[in-house]
């Protein structure tokens, strides 16, 4: 569920708000907008909205469903531009492509994907470090060493780099 705080919300008050949407079972993720903050609670279905919408700081709560609340249209109304600076974003109607490699596995192939981007005027690079596996033997990507690798060489040649990640402390 998205969770609408009150704009004059203290830290402390937001703090006491999140562990308190804590206790019931709800993971708590805080997101601060250009409107105000929210705070995106995941986990059972069976928790009565209106219990949440009493707490106090809570302006609106809104049951979202699908799997991408952040992004979804039932609680978002304007589209979401995403400024990967230079004059590149994602989001404001122009067609944006992205392209490389599923797996980033050396300099040669990231040092070749570059130059055929450049060469042809493409602005994001995307490249995959982490390669979930389930096989203990199977590659599982460069990781953190790929990551430095991929900045190394695309960011010197204009690119702006996209790549998954596993957990955010790897941002």
């Amino acid at each position: 569920m998205i969770i609408q705080c009150e704009r004059k919300l203290e830290a402390g008050e937001l703090e006491v708000l999140k562990k308190r949407i804590g206790d019931f079972g709800l993971k708590v993720t805080e997101v601060k907008t250009q409107i105000g903050t929210y705070l995106i609670a995941l986990g059972s279905y069976n928790v009565d909205i209106r219990r949440v919408g009493g707490l106090n700081g809570v302006v609106d709560v809104h049951r979202v469903s699908d799997s991408y609340k952040l992004v979804s249209r039932k609680w978002k109304v304007a589209s979401t531009v995403i400024d990967l600076g230079d004059g590149v974003k994602i989001g404001d109607g122009n067609f944006s492509l992205m392209l490389g490699p599923c797996s980033l596995e050396d300099e040669n192939q990231i040092q070749s994907v570059a130059d055929f981007l450049v060469k042809n005027n493409v602005k994001i690079m995307r490249g995959g470090a982490f390669k979930p596996r389930t096989s203990p033997y199977a590659f599982r990507g460069l990781g953190i060493e790929g990551l430095k690798m991929f900045s190394e060489i695309a960011r010197p040649m204009g690119l702006k780099l996209i790549t998954e990640i596993m957990d955010a402390s790897q941002i």
